[in-house]
């Protein structure tokens, strides 16, 4: 179940990319094609962040890191991945910045779609949960699946559900700023790209202290200065660029 739900949620957001370049002109056979380069870097970005963050997991059974269909992906490896297949894809075929940001925009703006989608694997699996609960909404985890500090918990923060949410959000956002006040907010290309990594850093800011396990390096959590740095840096080129577009 875990993969159908990934794959689904890959699908989706291609498609939705292939509806957004037919409706802003973009060539859909190079978008199929740079998609490809993306899906196969991210994917094993993806899985290479999850594995690391893991490692005392997996260093116990190797070949546990090739069986990706029984779950593990890090979204931010994900993210890292598919740039650097976007870069090798650019180089060969020689694409213009503009042509570059273009494909951003397209590919992050289909991206929280696919989030949506595809945290509900997290369900299936029974993890990416939080610190234990007594909310209304806590989901009750078999003890079979629990954290041993945690065992005599049964029920905990749906943080699978809290990211699928905000990803939604984010998704409606850009769709809004894009479709719905493109000629008030006049954005240049690439800002829906910065804008994802802004509000999704927001979110994932915003999600780590719940979470039981953490990536962390000198006991301070990679993901939140991963996070953080995505804020900081989108939003001063977001900032940069606009005051550039004002003296322009």
């Amino acid at each position: 179940m875990y993969g159908l739900i990934v794959a689904a949620g890959i699908f989706i957001a291609a498609w939705y990319a292939e509806q957004e370049a037919k409706i802003n002109g973009v060539d859909t056979e190079t978008v199929w094609s740079i998609l490809a380069w993306v899906l196969i870097f991210g994917i094993i970005g993806a899985r290479i962040f999850h594995v690391i963050d893991f490692w005392p997991y997996y260093s116990e059974d190797p070949w546990l890191i090739l069986q990706i269909y029984r779950g593990g992906l890090g979204i931010f490896g994900g993210i890292f991945g598919g740039l650097i297949g976007l870069s090798l894809y650019s180089l060969k075929n020689k694409l213009s910045l503009n042509e570059i940001l273009k494909f951003l925009d397209l590919a992050f703006s289909a991206l929280p779609l696919g989030q949506f989608v595809g945290r509900w694997a997290n369900f299936f699996n029974q993890e990416v949960y939080g610190l234990p609960s007594k909310l209304p909404w806590a989901i009750y985890i078999p003890e079979a699946k629990r954290f041993s500090q945690f065992v005599r918990f049964e029920t905990y923060h749906p943080l699978f559900l809290y990211e699928s949410i905000g990803c939604l959000v984010i998704f409606l956002v850009l769709f809004t700023l894009k479709h719905k006040f493109k000629t008030r907010v006049k954005l240049l290309d690439g800002d829906i790209f910065l804008m994802y990594l802004f509000t999704y850093g927001l979110l994932r800011l915003a999600l780590e202290p719940l979470r039981i396990i953490r990536f962390e390096v000198y006991n301070f959590s990679v993901v939140s200065a991963i996070s953080t740095i995505l804020i900081l840096a989108s939003f001063f080129t977001l900032l940069l660029r606009k005051e550039g577009k004002k003296k322009a």
